[in-house]
């Protein structure tokens, strides 16, 4: 019975060691696992920053180029508006010369505008107490002395004309409208205006 015993005791102390060995393995293995899985999960949290600090400046990258674009865009019709504004005024000012001023101007224009001097002019309802017949006698008899026709006359025909005027002879049309004119010349006058504007 004795020998039994001890048997028994044997078998447990056995079991006692191997379950021991088998908790340390387990106790080790568990700790490697727990080692790794933190080193994993700190090399993991470092990519996301780093992937998520990549998108985080891509995203900023995108932000201040829509809004550098959305600035150059404001300035640019800002711009524009300002170069409309000068050449709205540039208009207005030819429109409201003082009577004597604009007489003296178209004098000139029609002067430079005629072709043999012998036109029809269609003026604004506006102007007609601006260029009025004795403005066209003086400019006809300025075009006999260039040995021109001098038969500039007024045409029956009304037109949409804010300031300036149209000569028009049987084969040709001359256009001299303020608002005309500085369309035609804006482009050549948009540079030059711009750089007065924005010290470009």
């Amino acid at each position: 019975m004795q020998g039994i015993a001890k048997i028994k005791e044997k078998i447990f102390e056995e079991a006692t060691e191997q379950k021991n060995r088998i908790i340390e393995k387990a106790k080790k293995e568990a700790a490697e696992i727990l080692e790794k899985a933190r080193k994993q999960a700190v090399q993991l949290e470092a990519e996301a920053e780093k992937k998520a600090k990549k998108v985080a400046r891509e995203e900023k990258r995108k932000i201040l180029s829509i809004a550098e674009l959305e600035e150059r865009k404001r300035y640019l019709e800002a711009k524009q508006a300002l170069i409309n504004e000068a050449f709205v005024r540039a208009e207005n000012k030819l429109l409201n010369l003082e009577p004597e001023k604009y007489r003296d101007l178209v004098y000139r224009m029609i002067l430079a505008a005629a072709v043999d001097g012998n036109e029809e002019i269609i003026v604004s309802e506006a102007d007609k107490e601006k260029i009025t017949p004795e403005l066209l006698e003086r400019v006809n008899e300025a075009l006999k002395k260039q040995g021109k026709a001098g038969n500039i006359r007024f045409s029956g025909e009304k037109r949409a004309i804010k300031g300036g005027f149209i000569l028009k002879s049987a084969t040709v049309e001359i256009n001299c409208t303020f608002d005309y004119l500085l369309k035609v010349q804006r482009e050549e006058l948009e540079t030059e205006v711009a750089r007065i504007l924005f010290e470009e």
